[in-house]
């Protein structure tokens, strides 16, 4: 499998379009984000119509290095997106993208944002031209002129020009004051990257890196048997989209996996486990609390004892009460807080203790996850988690009802499958 890496000197320079254009002429080709990030890879998925992959050692673990070679089988070509500028990190540990492009060998391109400078563009990018570069793309140009300023200091230089792209709305994914729109709320997707694309020398394809297939052996999964009679439920639409593959991939492996949309007041019919990832909430509380059949659905199962995981956007959920513009909206009321929202983010690595066992959690185990969202929950219920790292609900984390489990931070199931597998199984 071939694989290319995709850096920038900073955040907001224009790696995700780069990605996406290089992906749309790229055929049996799937996206590799580095970090937590679920928008960007949701995004690429949407456009390859293959799965993207997150690779990140904080919520991974050592796992993270078998994210490229488990995928060597099944495509030709990986495009591995970095996060932040290229040295960034704020970590207790090293999760800078150079990290990652050190580690595994990862030939790079570096995408300049150029849209207030000139000839500093290149004295700002040398610092970020390692021996494994392959070349530049230019990005946000204003003229033809401009763009020559730019181009002359880097061909002195002797630095490969990859493409240049203009600075054009056309060419940027809308954003909101939560992130980038989700892939289901962006339209028009494949021909924005396509047009993109033609601004790019594809012959760098010849520089890309190989990255060689091996049996990866899933030791927390080894005594899971794949069931057919195991249903697993996840909810997935405009409100429910932020989930990692691997995590994905990992519930595949115990039953059979069916998504269904809480937006749209959609119940499964029957499941053993239901699994409700992060999102948007907030935006669509109005419909979540008019479908009155998925909360009574969701309210059964969790009373049933059969397990419920629920992440971030989904402990909002469960929760009792949403506070909105449209005054207090009802919600599940699994659980019995009530959600505010927030003018401020709340973004970064989590590290937890885990208090007492849980559907996902041994007691004492330290837990790696990460939280992004623009709310806050008030709610008195005793905490499975305490906080080392982030902030969670007033410094801890983990709402657990029978065996229904909230929290705020998100978490890559691969990590923790062999206590959840049992459960779920054990449950049947």
């Amino acid at each position: 499998m071939k694989v290319i890496g995709i850096t920038a000197p900073s955040t907001d320079s224009g790696k995700t379009t780069v990605t996406l254009a290089i992906l749309s002429k790229l055929s049996n080709s799937t996206g590799v984000k580095i970090g937590p990030d679920y928008i960007d890879g949701g995004i690429s998925s949407k456009l390859t119509g293959n799965r993207t992959w997150n690779m990140d050692r904080w919520i991974q673990g050592r796992n993270y290095a078998n994210i490229l070679p488990s995928l060597a089988d099944s495509f030709d070509y990986a495009v591995v997106e970095g996060v932040m500028g290229m040295y960034d990190s704020g970590s207790q540990i090293d999760l800078s993208t150079n990290y990652y492009f050190e580690r595994l060998k990862i030939p790079y391109i570096l995408v300049v944002d150029i849209s207030k400078l000139a000839e500093s563009a290149y004295h700002i990018a040398s610092g970020f031209l390692r021996k494994s570069n392959i070349g530049v793309i230019l990005n946000k140009y204003s003229s033809d002129k401009h763009l020559e300023m730019v181009s002359r200091e880097f061909k002195k230089h002797g630095v490969r020009i990859i493409g240049a792209i203009p600075n054009d709305k056309e060419y940027s994914i809308p954003q909101r004051h939560l992130g980038l729109y989700t892939s289901l709320e962006i339209e028009n997707l494949r021909t924005m990257a396509e047009k993109i694309s033609r601004n790019i020398d594809f012959s760098f394809i010849e520089e890309a890196g190989t990255i060689k297939s091996r049996n990866v052996k899933r030791k927390s999964s080894s005594h899971v048997l794949h069931r057919n009679d195991v249903k697993i439920a996840v909810a997935f639409d405009k409100a429910f989209n932020f989930y990692y593959s691997d995590s994905l991939l990992r519930l595949e492996e115990i039953g059979k996996v069916q998504y269904f949309s809480p937006i749209k007041g959609e119940p499964p019919e029957d499941s053993d486990f239901v699994y409700l990832g992060g999102g948007y909430p907030e935006l669509y509380a109005d419909e979540l609390s008019k479908n009155y059949k998925v909360s009574e659905f969701l309210k059964n199962h969790s009373e049933s004892g059969k397990p419920i995981l629920a992440e971030c956007g989904g402990l909002m959920y469960l929760e009792k009460e949403m506070v909105t513009d449209k005054g207090n909206l009802k919600m599940v009321g699994v659980f019995d807080g009530v959600v505010n929202k927030n003018s401020k983010l709340t973004l970064g690595y989590t590290k937890l203790r885990s208090k007492r066992p849980s559907i996902l959690f041994r007691k004492g185990e330290l837990v790696y996850g990460h939280e992004f969202h623009y709310s806050t929950i008030s709610d008195d219920s005793e905490k499975v988690l305490t906080n080392i790292l982030g902030k969670g609900i007033s410094g801890e984390d983990g709402i657990q009802v029978h065996n229904t489990l909230g929290t705020y931070s998100h978490f890559s199931l691969s990590r923790y499958f062999k206590r959840l597998s049992r459960v779920i199984i054990d449950n049947k």
